[in-house]
């Protein structure tokens, strides 16, 4: 019985050269910076017009502020976690600090992200599929770190 890489082949493929091993360790930021951008903007939206998008939605002006700055802030330890992995340094406490941001920013985007889906598209599950695959990312990040 062959045994599984992280490359998700058998062991034996790879061996043989039938399979590429890739190990690329800046390739975590192909998921992270559009993430980061996607809520950033999302953020920056809501900040244009706080009482306009609150009332639009039915929510008080400081909730809809709170979920905007949620949203700006995640995007930044988004990309602050990923240089700390980049980086890869050798204190303990750093590396660390760079988990726990990426962490808490996969928090921030899944509470927010799976908030909209409930609010705005439970119910009818259309259009809706932008919102699962931020959802998907704040979870990844959230569950994963900075071990991606």
């Amino acid at each position: 019985m062959s045994t599984t890489t992280t490359n998700i082949f058998p062991s034996s493929l790879v061996e043989k050269g039938y399979v590429p091993q890739v190990n690329w360790p800046a390739a975590h930021w192909f998921i992270r910076v559009p993430l980061a951008l996607i809520i950033f903007n999302q953020g920056y939206l809501k900040f244009i017009d706080l009482a306009g998008g609150a009332d639009a939605y039915g929510f008080p002006v400081w909730m809809w502020a709170f979920a905007a700055l949620a949203e700006v802030l995640a995007a930044a330890g988004l990309i602050i976690g990923g240089a700390v992995r980049t980086l890869n340094p050798t204190n303990g406490l750093l590396r660390l600090f760079g988990d726990v941001v990426t962490r808490l920013s996969g928090f921030a985007i899944t509470a927010v992200v799976a908030a909209v889906i409930f609010i705005v598209y439970w119910g009818p599950w259309q259009g809706m599929q932008f919102h699962l695959m931020l959802l998907a990312g704040g979870l990844f990040f959230m569950l994963r770190g900075n071990r991606t």
